[in-house]
């Protein structure tokens, strides 16, 4: 008889370690007591609709506790870089195809919303209510670029915005230092074209001003979800794994699915830290298509400033302006 009570009492006391862990797995209060955040879209994407940022916010903002995990906030679109009245603030920006240019210019913009915001509500932000920026893709370098001058800002008036009061959370970064296509795409096509035809091919497409650009570890802390098989954010494993068309297939087919992801598919992931990067990688394991489907035509992929992005790439082709 004992020894049934023994294995009953480890068969129970194995069920709540699981649920337990399970609990700390899916878990995370870093932005438990943040109520604002600032959406930014990715290339394509220069105004995100109210789609994409409820999207962003119930399956990302959320997973990270943010305004106490309420669905469906409303939004606003911010007056240039000053805030508006609402917890998810769309800022918009450039996000050209020419992504060099266009992501210094987002980031002047997003370095000067956050200051805006500061400046507007100075007793609004600290360590237990951060500001959250989120960022997608290209917005994502742009925000990677602006945390040095935000930085370089708050030391200049007196340390004004902490390390602790700002959080950025980031999907589809391109950024990452390990496996991003920035840091990564110049040596890789050097292998496969040479020096100067590889240069020809990134100052043409307007990549210039972004090669190289690494997501800082050591500045904001910030939260970053990468798909496995994003040709964007993985953009090295799928290389090493698939060439340059592994990449090109990971650009068009995972790199979009983000927004079309559930919380429950996102529970999944896995996390690891470096610095002040928390680091969650989401598996594979889901429907592509009805993911691609849903972030495209449900969740503001393709209703986000998709014709006034492409027409003023073309400007800049055309006249050097935008």
């Amino acid at each position: 008889m004992n020894r049934y009570k023994m294995l009953a009492t480890v068969g129970l006391l194995g069920g709540v370690a699981s649920a337990l862990s399970a609990q700390v797995a899916h878990a995370d209060d870093t932005l438990a007591g943040s109520d604002t955040a600032i959406i930014l879209g990715g290339t394509t994407e220069p105004t995100p609709s109210l789609a994409f940022a409820q999207a962003a916010e119930n399956v990302y903002l959320h997973a990270l506790g943010f305004d106490d995990g309420a669905t469906y906030s409303t939004v606003c679109d911010m007056t240039g870089t000053d805030p508006c009245a609402a917890p998810l603030q769309v800022l918009t920006t450039p996000e050209l195809i020419q992504q060099g240019p266009s992501s210094l210019t987002a980031a002047d913009d997003v370095t000067l919303a956050v200051e805006n915001e500061f400046n507007a509500n100075p007793n609004a932000f600290d360590a237990d209510h951060p500001l959250t920026i989120f960022g997608y893709s290209q917005s994502a370098t742009a925000e990677s670029i602006a945390m040095t001058q935000i930085n370089e800002y708050s030391m200049a008036h007196g340390d004004s915005i902490p390390s602790a009061d700002l959080h950025f959370v980031f999907i589809g970064d391109p950024s990452l230092a390990d496996t991003g296509i920035w840091p990564n795409l110049v040596p890789d096509l050097d292998s496969l074209f040479g020096t100067t035809l590889t240069n020809t091919i990134v100052n043409d497409l307007g990549f210039g001003a972004v090669l190289g650009n690494v997501t800082p570890d050591d500045i904001y802390p910030t939260t970053i979800y990468s798909l496995d098989g994003d040709g964007v954010a993985q953009f090295q494993p799928d290389f090493e794994s698939g060439g340059l068309l592994g990449t090109i297939e990971g650009l068009f087919l995972q790199h979009v699915e983000y927004l079309g992801l559930t919380p429950e598919e996102l529970a999944l992931a896995t996390t690891t830290t470096q610095g002040d990067l928390t680091l969650v990688d989401i598996p594979d394991t889901f429907n592509n298509a009805d993911a691609w489907l849903s972030a495209v035509f449900e969740h503001g992929a393709a209703g986000s400033g998709l014709l006034e992005s492409v027409f003023q790439s073309l400007e800049l082709y055309l006249t050097n302006m935008f």
